[in-house]
């Protein structure tokens, strides 16, 4: 995967797009010996599969057979939706008189709507929500969600970063259903409409179950609202942010032509008393982030600084492997004139039933060169980590900006 953006390129940048793709080479030659373990299918490949496809009527057609629903659950504007439902199906017990609490971890029913019953059991539609937990996309929060709940997808289709659908099959009871499910991101909820059908119904009812599902539509758009994020500055020269709950950790400063700090994603787990720090469980690393800013004034600095990480992460016991190819967005301050975004596969030599990723971003803004690298686990091993690190990494490059004292000539 490569993500590259250009202002302009100089005699001098151009030096940058060297760097580059000497970094690439050596990585692809220090990864040459890397076994390949497993099949080249990752975890999107198992679940995101093609919709059945369906003969869908027109839409005029559609209408005729459905009557409009349009709700404003507990009164709150990020939660109010509209739809069109079949017209002789019924409304379940309105629940928005009680209390509105949404958690990060229970679903809270938003409405219900029944089909007349049948000797299968009733189709029914059901709209839930829940605050965004995170920084994930609804690709990545829907996938976690199916892997938590030991789930397999029939057809799983991303509409945008905001916006999942999936059709798979689940037993309630004695009975199967066939179940149609939209996951939408608004503000910081997640809204997730959930259409079941019994299997028996399934060929008479997949029709209409599609065009609910496409109906539906959130009435107020909010944008979606992200996790806090923390400030640091590199003196006058450049400033990042970096998600709350991640820990900071700055070198001293001894000149102004190279800054770095490391930035961890930490997390506690167990509760026995830990004698080292005299306190309670153990603090383990789940992600790491490097940024290094080097003055363009330095001699033979960035190739000295691209064979030093080199060195470094050889030291940890991490072989970098084969550059992946998938493509992610990635946005840049409007002061960067280069950049250049690229991820590689990586496996801890000590333990080779562990894999990791490792991304960098290079940049070049006024008279300093940027490096962000991240390690974190790959998306196989453990998916849901994979997936807060990658989102945070491309907020903390998006949020990335050069300063005044970066454009700066100094003696």
């Amino acid at each position: 995967m490569i993500e590259c953006k250009t202002k302009f390129l100089n005699s001098g940048k151009m030096l940058i797009v060297f760097l580059v793709v000497l970094f690439g080479i050596s990585l692809m030659e220090s990864g040459c010996a890397l076994a390949q373990t497993g099949s080249n299918q990752n975890i999107f490949d198992r679940f995101k599969k093609p919709m059945p496809e369906l003969p869908l009527p027109s839409y005029e057609k559609f209408v005729e057979v459905s009557r409009p629903i349009a709700k404003k659950p507990y009164d709150e504007e990020v939660l109010a939706y509209s739809m069109r439902i079949s017209k002789d199906w019924e409304e379940g017990v309105d629940k928005s008189s009680t209390n509105f609490i949404l958690s990060e971890k229970l679903f809270l029913e938003l409405s219900s709507y029944y089909s007349p019953p049948t000797i299968s059991g009733r189709s029914r539609i059901v709209i839930e929500a829940l605050n965004m937990e995170g920084n994930l996309t609804a690709e990545q929060w829907y996938i976690k969600y199916i892997l938590e709940g030991g789930y397999t997808t029939e057809g799983l289709i991303v509409h945008n970063t905001n916006k999942v659908e999936s059709l798979m099959v689940v037993m309630e009871g004695d009975y199967s259903y066939y179940l149609r499910s939209l996951a939408m991101i608004n503000g910081d909820k997640i809204i997730v409409v959930k259409y079941y059908v019994p299997m028996h119904y399934f060929k008479d009812q997949a029709v209409m179950q599609a065009m609910v599902i496409a109906s539906f539509q959130m009435t107020h758009p909010i944008k979606r609202k992200y996790s806090e994020m923390l400030p640091y500055r590199f003196l006058d020269i450049a400033e990042i942010r970096y998600p709350l709950g991640w820990n900071i950790y700055a070198k001293p400063v001894r000149n102004m032509d190279r800054l770095k700090v490391t930035i961890l994603n930490t997390r506690k787990i167990g509760t026995a008393y830990n004698p080292t720090t005299k306190g309670t469980g153990t603090t383990t690393t789940e992600g790491k982030l490097d940024v290094t800013i080097i003055s363009s004034t330095v001699k033979n600095t960035l190739v000295e600084e691209i064979e030093e990480y080199k060195g470094q992460i050889e030291s940890e016991g991490m072989i970098i492997g084969e550059r992946l190819p998938e493509s992610y967005e990635f946005t840049y301050s409007d002061n960067i004139d280069f950049a250049v975004t690229e991820v590689y596969r990586g496996v801890d030599s000590s333990d080779n039933m562990s894999e990791y990723e490792f991304w960098y971003t290079v940049m070049v803004g006024g008279n300093y060169y940027y490096f962000i690298t991240l390690l974190t686990p790959s998306r196989d091993d453990m998916f849901v980590v994979w997936a807060e690190n990658i989102e945070n990494y491309k907020l903390i490059v998006a949020n990335f900006r050069p300063m005044i004292g970066a454009f700066l000539e100094r003696n």
